[in-house]
C-alpha cells in the first residue's frame, strides 16, 4: 500500500513540478504583454500584475514538492558530510519529521482561512474581485503535498536505517 501511495503522490509531484515550469513561463509572458502595453500603447492591463501574482504564488508553492522530492531544496550540509551515512539519515529523518510538522500545521491552517474566505466571500480590493480561496488554494495544495512527500523520506529513512535484512538504501533527497 505504502509503494501505491509513495507512486501516486511522485507522480502528482512530477506532474505540479511540469505545470509549474509552465506557469512560470506564462507569467512571464504576461509580464511581457503587461510591459508592451504600458510602455508602447500607454494602456496599461486591470489584471497582469494581479494575475501574475496569484500564478506566483501557486507556481511556487506547487513546485515545492517537486523540488524536495528531487533533493534541489537548499540545505546546508558543511557538517552532515562529513558525518557517517547513517547518522546522516538519522538526521535528515528527524529534520524531516519537523520539516512534516511544520507542513501539517500550514495546511491545517490553510483549510481554516480557506473555509473563512468561503464563509465571508471573500474577494480580492481589485476590480477583478477574484474569489480570495483561489489563491489560497495553493497554501494548502503546496503544503498538504509537502507534507506528504515529508512523510516518504521519513518513511525511506526509517526503513534503509532501521530496518533489517533491507539491501535497498533510502532514496537521496
Amino acid at each position: 500500500m505504502f509503494k501505491h501511495i509513495r507512486s501516486t503522490v511522485e507522480k502528482g509531484n512530477v506532474i505540479l513540478g511540469y505545470i509549474s515550469g509552465l506557469g512560470i513561463l506564462l507569467m512571464g509572458l504576461m509580464l511581457f504583454y503587461e510591459v508592451v502595453c504600458r510602455y508602447f500603447f500607454r494602456s496599461p492591463t486591470i489584471w497582469a500584475q494581479e494575475m501574475s501574482i496569484y500564478l506566483f504564488m501557486w507556481t511556487m508553492l506547487a513546485g515545492g514538492a517537486y523540488t524536495l522530492q528531487q533533493g534541489k531544496h537548499v540545505r546546508i550540509d558543511l557538517v552532515i558530510e562529513h558525518l557517517s551515512k547513517r547518522t546522516q539519515q538519522i538526521l535528515e529523518m528527524v529534520t524531516s519529521v519537523a520539516g512534516m510538522l511544520f507542513c501539517a500545521v500550514i495546511t491545517w491552517q490553510a483549510y481554516e482561512m480557506i473555509r473563512s474566505s468561503i464563509g465571508y466571500n471573500k474577494v480580492s480590493a481589485t476590480l477583478l474581485r477574484i474569489p480570495m480561496w483561489i489563491p489560497q488554494m495553493a497554501l494548502l495544495l503546496g503544503f498538504a503535498l509537502l507534507t506528504f512527500q515529508f512523510a516518504i523520506i521519513i518513511i525511506d529513512r526509517y526503513m534503509s536505517v532501521f530496518a533489517k535484512g533491507t539491501e535497498e538504501e533510502g532514496k537521496q533527497c
